[in-house]
């Protein structure tokens, strides 16, 4: 029989070429198995009950949720690997309060409100459980109670005031913070896509 004799190199360069198959195909392959099969992976939206509408409101704006506000609509939504989703708290509250927010200077850091309409690149983001990511399969939102026309109505409105933040590029991840003194309701949303 003949024995095929190698060399201490070509050990080494077959040995180099297992390992880099090994990582080039090996490792992203058990990765994609762990990712879509671990038992926390869902497709579908996770979606959070909100406990507590006034602190989340307080952290996200700095502002103060008065006792009377009645909260409308109120979700956060996430898909799992990503961490993309959006939450949001829609209030009706008195006439006084949206008029001594609008005398103040608004949330993050920005010099004064502006006038509606909200701009088209801002506001395709903003779902508010009613489209998008974070509406519900079955229309309405989370709780049923705004719709895809309310959102499009307070968007497009010239007599809203709003401000927002964009802190990424393009606004892949922001928060809006819209009042409506015509209807005395307020608009807060965050989002990351």
């Amino acid at each position: 029989m003949n024995d095929i004799k190698t060399t201490r190199g070509e050990r080494i360069c077959f040995a180099l070429l297992w390992v880099m198959a090994f990582v080039l195909i090996g490792l992203p392959l058990l990765f994609v198995a762990w990712f879509l099969l671990s038992p926390g992976f869902s497709q579908e939206p996770n979606r959070r009950v909100i406990t507590d509408p006034a602190a989340e409101f307080k952290q996200s704006t700095g502002l103060n949720l008065p006792a009377s506000a009645s909260v409308v609509s109120a979700n956060d939504v996430w898909l799992d690997f990503l961490g993309d989703g959006e939450f949001h708290l829609v209030f009706d509250v008195d006439h006084a309060t949206l008029k001594q927010w609008l005398d103040e200077p608004p949330p993050w850091e920005h010099a004064e409100w502006k006038r509606g309409p909200v701009s088209e690149d801002i506001g395709w983001h903003c779902g508010f459980g009613a489209r998008g990511m974070s509406a519900d399969s079955t229309g309405g939102g989370p709780d049923h109670n705004i719709s895809e026309v309310q959102v499009e109505l307070v968007l497009t409105s010239k007599q809203v005031w709003y401000v927002a933040q964009d802190s990424a590029q393009q606004w892949e991840m922001g928060q809006i913070l819209i009042i409506d003194p015509e209807h005395n309701r307020v608009w807060y949303s965050s989002w990351k896509f």
